[in-house]
């Protein structure tokens, strides 16, 4: 009896440790809804030179979208809520479910990895262990990912560099540089990014707040004309869906036919 309670005390701490260690602390790049366009060349493991094009809506409060196009493949829109996500490809509005596994498979024919999307949008990082001494702050682990275990940076908020290791053989080495504020929020404006078989350069064409999306005079509603009255020229005008033929063009036929 005391062996059995022991091990289910044993078991539960086991479950309670494990429960906080994955516990989710997110570490995002910017709190607000924004809207980021990010420009990306790169020659990868092929040394094929290949591009792509990223306009990613990052809401505080709402589901977060990347509009992405490859150079070499179809675009796509990556949606994600956290719990979910999916990709929608323009042609038939064909929506794609993904797991947590699809965020290994890789943008195009890109070094980007559906899974860096994943992190820019919910900054999914596990808290830090409490039970440490001295904590490096430095040294997030990812608390929901298939494709890197972690993100090393060499200080915060702004780190000049970072590296990320995971399941793929290599580590990714990033360098930030040229830190600068948009509407009150920071980002690195210039990255490149290397790994053992692959390089290229990230940088950042523009940032704005959501709102201004939402004012923009090509987003505002059109007003619908307004429709002068038709002259009352021969009789009662037309309803809807019927066709009156004036007198007088009856009086022609009449006198054409005979």
């Amino acid at each position: 009896m005391k062996i059995t309670v022991i091990a289910l005390c044993v078991s539960t701490a086991t479950l309670m440790a494990s429960s906080n260690q994955q516990k989710v602390c997110p570490r995002l790049l910017t709190n607000a809804s924004m809207i980021i366009n990010i420009e990306g060349k790169f020659v990868n493991e092929e040394r094929n030179r290949t591009r792509a094009s990223i306009e990613w809506r990052h809401h505080s409060d709402a589901l977060d979208t990347f509009f992405v196009k490859p150079n070499d493949s179809r675009p796509f829109t990556y949606i994600t809520a956290g719990k979910y996500r999916y990709i929608e490809f323009e042609e038939g509005k064909i929506k794609r479910q993904l797991g947590l596994h699809h965020l290994r498979e890789n943008i195009g024919l890109t070094p980007l990895k559906l899974d860096d999307l994943e992190l820019l949008a919910n900054g999914y990082f596990k808290c830090p262990d409490t039970t440490k001494l001295e904590p490096n702050k430095n040294i997030l682990a990812t608390a929901a990912s298939n494709t890197w275990w972690s993100l090393v940076v060499d200080s915060l908020p702004n780190p000049e560099k970072a590296v990320m290791r995971g399941a793929p053989k290599s580590p990714r080495y990033f360098s930030l540089a040229n830190w600068k504020s948009y509407a009150g929020e920071t980002f690195p404006t210039l990255a490149s990014v290397s790994g053992e078989n692959y390089s290229g350069s990230l940088w950042i064409s523009s940032a704005y707040p959501s709102q201004a999306l939402e004012l923009a005079p090509e987003n505002k509603p059109v007003k619908p004309k307004i429709l002068l009255p038709v002259p009352k020229l021969f009789g009662k005008i037309a309803v809807e869906g019927e066709r009156k033929i004036p007198l007088i063009l009856k009086l022609n036929q009449k006198l054409l036919s005979e």
